[in-house]
């Protein structure tokens, strides 16, 4: 390793800006610099004669500006790999300004140089171009200009969890680009896809979500009752369960009445236990609420927010709360809905009697 290298990386692995462009800025790239001495000095040579073949002024004015903006991109790029890593999205996106910048610098300097007047026939020429460079890198240009949207509306930042469903992307965003976005997904795989795709297309950011900003992530489920087996309950009935099960503290004395049903006491147990779960949150709602009657049964739905939003916590205490409810049902007479499977059906209690049936 060069001296120039070890710099190079102590300086990028500074917290100073200063030092971090300084480190950039002195790391060493044969392939980089060749690229530029065999063919970007070529190419300003070329653009020289052509449009000033008796002033070699301009020649060389026009390769220090191509090396100034070279090496700006250049750094930049560098300091956007090092700071994505970092999640410095703000730095990131002045990296992307700044090269924008010497980009629209090198086009005004080009001009200022060269003296280019915007006569008849120059002007053409240059509509001409822009509209078809800007049929060619149309893409470019939606990228770039949902790269600011996003971030100046905060939106989208380097280390969110999004989900775009239509892609089928699932997790945590790695680098963002003027161009690209990349992210690794919760199935160990990485998806590239079009920055622009995100204004275009929904996606949902649950990242406030992952740092408790909100009141938990959000648990939504149904069961499908047997109604067959819902029935009304006498006062004794109630106490009986209550006696049995030892849950009377979840639900209010008010609320229990002679001739309800054992659905309503059952839905009535399940918000009250949900009520005095810790680690279910009770706003921004928490419902259990039955739906409408289909043919297999009558839905009861479940809508309440896990406060554990960290993905194991929360599909910890989801399972945990499912089994409850599960549980509970046969506390109450209740019955699950379920398809007769194969093994139902063969151990049914009707059989086929091997005599003829007579008259």
């Amino acid at each position: 390793m060069t001296f120039l290298t070890k710099l190079s990386k102590k300086n990028l692995a500074s917290e100073n800006l200063g030092r971090q462009i300084f480190g950039a800025l002195i790391q060493w790239h044969p392939k980089s610099f060749w690229t530029f001495v065999l063919l970007l000095t070529p190419l300003s040579i070329g653009i020289s004669l052509i449009l000033s073949p008796h002033d070699f002024i301009h020649c060389r004015e026009l390769i220090g500006l191509n090396l100034v903006v070279w090496l700006t991109v250049r750094v930049c790029r560098r300091l956007i790999d090092v700071l994505n890593l970092r999640k410095k999205d703000t730095r990131v996106t002045c990296c992307y300004i700044t090269i924008l910048a010497a980009i629209g610098l090198w086009l005004i300097c080009f001009v200022l140089v060269f003296d280019i007047k915007a006569n008849g026939k120059i002007a053409a020429a240059i509509g001409i171009i822009g509209g078809v460079l800007g049929w060619i890198f149309q893409d470019k240009v939606k990228g770039v200009v949902a790269f600011f949207h996003l971030r100046m509306h905060h939106l989208l930042k380097v280390g969110d969890w999004i989900r775009v469903d239509k892609l089928g992307v699932d997790g945590e965003v790695q680098r963002m680009t003027l161009t690209s976005v990349t992210i690794y997904n919760w199935d160990t795989t990485t998806s590239t896809i079009p920055i622009s795709a995100l204004q275009s297309e929904h996606f949902v950011n649950l990242q406030n979500m992952m740092e408790g900003k909100t009141y938990g992530r959000r648990m939504f489920t149904s069961f499908i009752f047997d109604t067959s087996v819902f029935c009304i309950l006498t006062k004794k009935e109630i106490e009986e369960i209550e006696k049995k099960y030892g849950f009377c503290l979840h639900i209010k004395e008010d609320e229990l009445k002679n001739g309800m049903l054992n659905a309503t006491f059952y839905r009535l147990y399940l918000f009250h236990w949900l009520m005095n779960d810790e680690h279910v949150s009770q706003l921004p709602r928490l419902i259990v609420r039955w739906q409408e009657q289909k043919e297999e049964g009558m839905p009861l739905q479940v809508y309440a927010f896990i406060i554990d939003s960290s993905l194991p916590s929360f599909e910890w205490q989801q399972s945990r709360i499912i089994e409850h409810i599960i549980e509970a049902a046969d506390w109450f007479g209740m019955r699950l809905f379920q398809s007769p499977s194969a093994h139902a059906v063969s151990n049914s209690n009707v059989h086929i009697s091997e005599t003829p049936a007579t008259k």
